[in-house]
């Protein structure tokens, strides 16, 4: 057992530390994924707490995490972080040697189907290869080699194009 460093939210809302009291922490990962069911539990985040963070009394949120949403069968996951120019981005995570041709066709349904997310064949994970991924992120704040990384270009306001306009 040991102090949590790391901060778990479940379908955007329970947040909570990531403990390793129950089984050790590549277990508990590859558990919490393996529970997910696209309907009463369909995302799931994680991110480091601050240094120092008393995660007894504050369940601080980051601006830099990876996060998964649909089903232990289907999963798509992203990561978000903040580049060194300070620029936030966030990306779909591939397996390695995909392709990228034409648009995304696997759809991710979760929430009961009330949302969804559209991905390329490779980047859709099982729980046990996501709890990977996952992993490694809580080991390093990364994505590791030889997963690929997909910039989702997310902003807000949305871009318009320039369609017609003169």
């Amino acid at each position: 057992m040991s102090q949590p460093t790391h901060i778990r939210q479940i379908n955007g809302s329970m947040r909570g530390a990531l403990v390793d009291y129950v089984r050790p922490y590549p277990e508990q990962i590859q558990f919490s994924l393996n529970q997910m069911n696209g309907s009463s539990t369909w995302a799931w985040s994680l991110w480091r707490a601050p240094e120092g963070a008393n995660l007894l009394a504050d369940i601080p949120f980051s601006e830099e995490y990876m996060q998964c949403a649909g089903t232990a069968d289907a999963l798509a996951l992203e990561v978000r972080r903040i580049e060194a120019d300070g620029t936030p981005h966030q990306y779909a995570i591939g397996k390695p040697g995909g392709d990228r041709t034409g648009e995304p066709t696997e759809v991710i349904h979760y929430d009961d189907g009330r949302h969804s997310t559209t991905v390329y064949p490779h980047e859709v994970f099982t729980a046990d290869e996501a709890a990977v991924v996952f992993y490694t992120y809580f080991l390093t704040d990364d994505v590791s080699q030889p997963y690929e990384l997909r910039d989702l270009h997310l902003s807000w306001p949305k871009p318009q194009s320039d369609a017609g306009t003169s």
